[in-house]
């Protein structure tokens, strides 16, 4: 396997919360090995000397701007130029230095002719998912010339949002051979060569003329050019995909299937695959028993269904307004672009159904909720074990009310959802239950014929951290509101 991608984080100390948020995020995701001072630099080591061997030794700078960092002289603006130096050394198409902004702060002269990121404010989800492509870009660049040895034809700076398959699309241009793919055509050019000498030098009974169609040209081998123009590599991180794109195969088109998409009103939906995976836990009677569970694949929202995104229902005429226009902090929530991308709040079950069936949607069923916020290895919250703040918005001093839909960067769920615990309890399309498991087919099991109460998942910010587990059940009547503790987002089918 290739070693992780090496990311150095060069920033300025009043900046270290914002820093410390990404680096978890960047942490979590296995093929990238973010460098933080303080996670990495031990007792009695020289710090400059250290520094500078980390950034030597970088595939990726990235270079925190506020207006703290880039106004007051300091180690981070000897940082930054040796990072700088360091990237005039580099091939012209290698994404080396991104500079990421974190609030609406100048950026310093020798940066300015890279593309940055704008990591604040409404921007900073989109921001996220950008710098993961440029990573993700890096990533191939390393991996193109330490295991192949072959030029890549990537572009540097920062990637606009992609469609489906952009990413690959891009390795497709400049594919790269394997080892063994190389041995086979080593060995075909050789037993070519062979095999012509011993026509050369084999005694013929009469004298002929040389025939020089039996001999094989050793400069275009005809077996070599149908096996290597044909072979188009698989990238070697398929399995890490970007937020806002799936990664697929260059010789493949997007289809229904393969990844996300955007429907037909602009929301992120993730697809996940048909397969099984475990359902329940030993934690509560309503819970019980764990039981194996297969589903078809199905695609769900990525985030809540946020406030701008029900309004277009509300304005086509076919939603009703929230029951209310507030939040316990702010007096005016709904229809205030301040919060536009933070989740409806005051909804109840029957207006989210008919907001998700008015996108050709529908509520999940809580089996699918289930799968896509825990995924098919039992976790216990969509990120693992053990929660805390810096994963999910819950009861814990957090943040006292609801917070924009994605602001969770460690608590994504496997499949990418964010939100699944915390922030906002979710509607789901099934009648409420406490004996269900004990008899539910094994087979996409869509609840009770009938009930009284509704099934909600994922706890909210004003929910102890118990009630945030993935498997955790609850059941309210489906006219309930609930103040501002309740939204959803939707499902379909493929």
């Amino acid at each position: 396997m290739p070693r992780p991608l090496r990311v150095f984080l060069c920033h300025a100390s009043q900046d270290k919360p914002a820093v410390r948020e990404l680096y978890n995020a960047l942490k979590s995701k296995g093929w990238i090995d973010p460098w933080l001072d303080k996670a990495k630099i031990l007792p009695g080591q020289d710090w400059e000397m250290v520094i500078e061997k980390a950034v030597d030794a970088s595939d990726v700078v990235i270079i925190f701007l506020s207006n703290q960092s880039v106004t007051k002289e300091g180690f981070v603006q000897r940082e930054i130029r040796y990072a700088y130096d360091l990237a005039l050394e580099k091939p012209e198409d290698t994404i080396f230095l991104i500079p990421l902004r974190l609030d609406d702060c100048p950026v310093p002269r020798k940066l300015r002719t890279i593309h940055w990121v704008d990591y604040f404010g409404s921007q900073k989800r989109t921001a996220y998912s950008d710098l993961l492509e440029a990573l993700q870009v890096r990533y191939d660049q390393k991996i193109k010339s330490e295991d192949a040895e072959v030029e890549p034809n990537l572009h540097v700076g920062r990637v606009s949002n992609p469609t489906v398959a952009a990413p690959r699309d891009r390795q497709a241009k400049s594919p790269t051979y394997p080892v063994w793919a190389i041995a086979i055509f080593a060995v075909v050019v050789i037993s070519l060569l062979i095999w012509g000498v011993s026509q050369l030098t084999t005694p013929r009974a009469t004298p002929e003329p040389p025939q020089t169609d039996t001999t094989v040209s050793t400069n275009t081998p005809p077996v070599a050019t149908e096996i290597l123009p044909t072979y188009t590599a698989a990238s070697p991180i398929a399995i890490e995909i970007p937020p806002t794109y799936t990664a697929v195969s260059p010789t493949m088109t997007p289809s229904l299937g393969m990844g996300s998409l955007y429907d037909s009103n602009g929301v992120i939906m993730l697809y996940v695959p048909a397969g099984t995976f475990s359902m329940g836990s030993e934690v509560n009677n309503d819970e019980k028993p764990i039981h194996p569970v297969d589903l078809a694949a199905y695609y769900i929202d990525k985030f809540e269904v946020t406030n701008t995104a029900y309004k277009r229902c509300v304005d086509a005429g076919a939603c009703v307004v929230p029951k209310q226009s507030n939040s316990p902090t702010h007096p005016a929530y709904y229809g205030n672009p301040e919060f536009d991308e933070y989740p409806v709040i005051y909804v109840d079950w029957n207006m989210a159904k008919t907001y998700c069936e008015w996108r050709d949607a529908r509520l999940p069923t809580e089996a699918e909720w289930e799968k896509a916020a825990r995924g098919t290895d039992g976790r216990t919250y969509p990120w693992g074990e053990s929660i805390d703040c810096e994963k999910a918005n819950y009861q814990s001093g957090c943040a006292g009310d609801t917070k924009q839909v994605g602001s969770y960067l460690g608590g994504v769920s496997p499949y990418g959802a964010y939100d699944m615990a915390g922030n906002v309890w979710e509607w789901v399309n099934d009648w409420y239950d406490g004996t269900y498991y004990q008899s539910s087919p094994s087979s996409n099991p869509l609840g009770p014929d009938t009930g009284s109460s509704r099934v909600l998942r994922g706890g909210s910010w004003v929910s102890y951290g118990g009630f945030a587990r993935s498997a955790y059940r609850f059941g309210s009547v489906p006219a309930v509101t609930a103040g501002s503790g309740i939204g959803f987002r939707c499902s379909r089918s493929p």
